[in-house]
């Protein structure tokens, strides 16, 4: 009996922290000067905030995967510090899920 009420609260945590995106656009964003950049995938490291004069901007600090850095300016508010993204060629930063990293080498 006193084992049913903890069970059940840590079952709606985990279902709580599952989250499942339809829409692809909640998964990315674009790059605001996408001339200014090298594509590839990172880690975020910090998220400034950008006033400007058409509205928020946001510059994510990544830490890349091949051992670089580079900030890039986007459109979006979705991204938080430790997400793992890529960068495209065609200018957005895409949230990259899963567990494992393929590093070339």
């Amino acid at each position: 009996m006193r084992l049913r009420a903890p069970l059940l609260l840590s079952t709606l945590l985990a279902l709580g922290a599952c989250t499942i995106a339809r829409d692809p656009s909640h998964l990315e964003a674009n790059i605001i000067r996408p001339g200014n950049f090298m594509a590839g995938s990172g880690v975020i490291e910090s998220i400034g905030v950008l006033a400007g004069e058409s509205g928020k901007r946001y510059r994510l600090s990544l830490r890349m995967d091949n051992g670089g850095f580079q900030t890039v300016d986007v459109d979006s508010e979705r991204f938080f510090q430790g997400q793992a993204v890529e960068l495209t060629n065609d200018g957005r930063v895409v949230l990259v899920s899963g567990t494992a990293f393929h590093v070339p080498r």
